[in-house]
């Protein structure tokens, strides 16, 4: 039976376990922290008695890799699936602004769908559809040299649609300023989640904490197949012979029994632990924050699961009816902030869009994720290295590397199941 050890506990290496794990192979994953979840995570929070995200994770249906990924490990009922579209939007004062796709055929749907969003004037919805009637026909070649708003202001997409649509879609998606992002990687986000069918564009939440949600279940599928996972237990140096890795050794042992290694840690780690690696010329990603407060209330009065807020530095509100859950997006800025400016910031955004004040909230608990993901740039992403390297039983994945994504938990399952296919085809199991 071939061995191989995997690298990092996240989406990407328990997605490259579980499907090498389900293909016949032997496999020991390490994992230098005391929990598995990478940058998706949850935790029991003493303080509160709740179970909170370390941020929070949306998926769409247009995420097969990741649908995938938790149809084999058995965790599909561990989501929340809308049944079409519906997001909430609001503005200033609680002025609720619920935008859906409407129980006709597709793309019927969508486009009276599309009419009907409040938030712009007509004239500005018949500028946003307009936008949406070319998406089909836009070559992704023709964006290359273009950013989201230099794109979006060549398609007459004015400061208000900008605002009440775009920004709150385009930095949520990509966790970047729509002036630092590459227009082509946001055309193919666009095209899979509009341009797929009624499911593709519906979202996806997870019903539990994000541990819980795959995690576990991730676990209990690799070790069923008698995979080993090991915790706090970092890979610390990797012995290299004739293009070939020969030896691990880790903070506890060293290993000499294994056919393959896939390192899934992110490109700084990564760099770090295997400096013999050469990248494309100009790959050095430049990374981006997120920003969560988890809030408690005296009462929460809020109906709906999430709301996108237009016009504010808060992008969403995720509703987990014991707390809520603020997440700030491209957040470099507030991250160098004090937890009192934090506070003060989120409580009169709060006061402003729900009427909740600041006496209302009895806790609140600041995550700060400095290196969430890394800015999709034209010159990163058309610079990824892919998962095979030049060390011959040495495979890469994360959401970093090239999977024609951005830096997305798609992403990185996507690169865990293209790591694990190579080993697979390689050996023909």
């Amino acid at each position: 039976m071939k061995k191989c050890v995997v690298i990092g506990g996240g989406f990407a290496g328990l997605t490259a376990a579980a499907y090498l794990s389900n293909s016949g192979f032997q496999v020991e994953l390490f994992e230098a922290s005391p929990k598995l979840g990478g940058r998706a995570y949850s935790f029991y929070d003493n303080e509160s008695g709740s179970i909170i995200d370390n941020g929070q994770h949306i998926m769409m249906g247009c995420y097969k890799e990741t649908l995938e990924f938790f149809k084999l490990i058995d965790a599909e009922n561990n989501l929340l699936y809308q049944k079409r579209l519906r997001v909430n939007f609001l503005k200033e004062n609680f002025n609720l602004i619920p935008t859906k796709t409407f129980p006709l055929p597709y793309p019927l749907n969508l486009i009276l769908g599309l009419l009907n969003y409040k938030a712009i004037s007509i004239s500005d919805r018949l500028l946003f559809l307009k936008f949406f009637l070319k998406l089909p026909f836009v070559s992704s070649n023709s964006l290359n040299d273009l950013s989201v708003f230099d794109w979006l202001i060549k398609e007459n997409q004015n400061e208000n649609i900008r605002k009440a649509f775009w920004e709150i879609l385009a930095v949520g998606a990509l966790n970047t300023n729509i002036k630092k992002t590459s227009a082509s990687t946001f055309a193919l986000i666009l095209k899979e989640i509009f341009l797929k069918g009624n499911k593709s564009a519906t979202i996806i939440l997870p019903k539990f904490g994000l541990s819980e949600t795959y995690c576990n279940s991730a676990v209990d599928f690799i070790q069923k197949r008698d995979g080993k996972i090991n915790l706090l237990e970092s890979v610390e140096n990797l012995q290299i012979n004739e293009k070939r890795i020969i030896e691990i050794e880790t903070s506890k042992r060293k290993i000499t029994d294994f056919d393959f290694v896939i390192s899934t840690v992110p490109f700084y780690a990564a760099k770090k632990m295997i400096p013999q690696l050469k990248y494309p010329n100009g790959f050095e990603p430049q990374y981006s924050s997120i920003l969560s407060v988890h809030v408690w209330l005296k009462e929460n009065k809020l109906k709906e699961d999430f709301y996108g807020l237009i016009n504010s530095p808060i992008h969403w509100i995720f509703n987990h009816h014991d707390h809520l859950t603020l997440v700030i997006s491209d957040a470099n800025e507030l991250t160098e902030k004090s937890k009192e400016e934090i506070f003060e910031l989120i409580s009169d955004q709060l006061k402003l869009f729900v009427g909740i004040s600041k006496d209302e909230i009895l806790n609140y608990k600041i995550i700060k994720e400095k290196r969430a993901t890394f800015i999709p740039s034209k010159e990163i992403l058309s610079n990824r290295p892919d998962s095979k390297t030049e060390i011959t039983n040495l495979f890469l994945a994360g959401d970093w590397i090239n999977t024609g994504l951005p830096s997305t938990i798609e992403s990185a399952v996507k690169s865990g199941s293209i790591a694990a296919n190579h080993i697979i085809e390689i050996t023909g199991n």
